[in-house]
């Protein structure tokens, strides 16, 4: 119980400072700066290099990423371990994430500890299945370091 009011504090903190960012910055390197942050820190290259394994379809470099209780929310779906998640859904996310294109609209890892949040939007565009695509998305990425190593313990992904 203790732990699940850390990380409501953690998340709550999380998207509070996301919201700071409300007024505009006076120069584009202070927008840059203030788009994207953390991305440099053991955790945030831990994200990085877990899209960059989807996009690639590198199935076991994505599932080294995740913690093995990693549990995901898409939609209404919900994967409840990362051995789930790779019998349902890996490889269908390693399909659409090579075939088309996303950039990332802005980028912040929050580092607390032994515990990070990722927080990113961005606009994906491409064709997927005889679909157009062209939408923006959200996705909030909890980490945890584990044995001295950043592990992906939640995601949740909504366009």
């Amino acid at each position: 119980m203790k732990n699940n009011y850390f990380l409501i504090a953690l998340l709550s903190t999380s998207l509070l400072s996301f919201c700071v960012f409300a007024h505009e910055p006076s120069t584009a390197s202070e927008l840059t700066a203030t788009k994207f942050s953390g991305l440099q820190t053991e955790a945030g290259r831990t994200v990085l290099s877990f899209h960059e394994a989807l996009a690639k379809g590198q199935a076991e470099s994505v599932m080294s990423a995740l913690s093995p209780n990693v549990i995901i929310l898409e939609g209404a779906r919900i994967e409840r371990s990362a051995e789930e998640y790779r019998q349902h859904h890996l490889q269908a996310d390693m399909r659409f994430s090579s075939s088309v294109k996303t950039a990332t609209i802005e980028h912040y890892v929050h580092v607390y500890g032994d515990t990070a949040v990722s927080i990113s939007r961005s606009h994906t565009v491409g064709l997927y299945k005889d679909k157009q695509i062209d939408k923006q998305g959200n996705e909030t990425l909890v980490l945890k370091r584990i044995d001295g190593n950043w592990m992906i313990s939640h995601i949740h992904w909504s366009h």
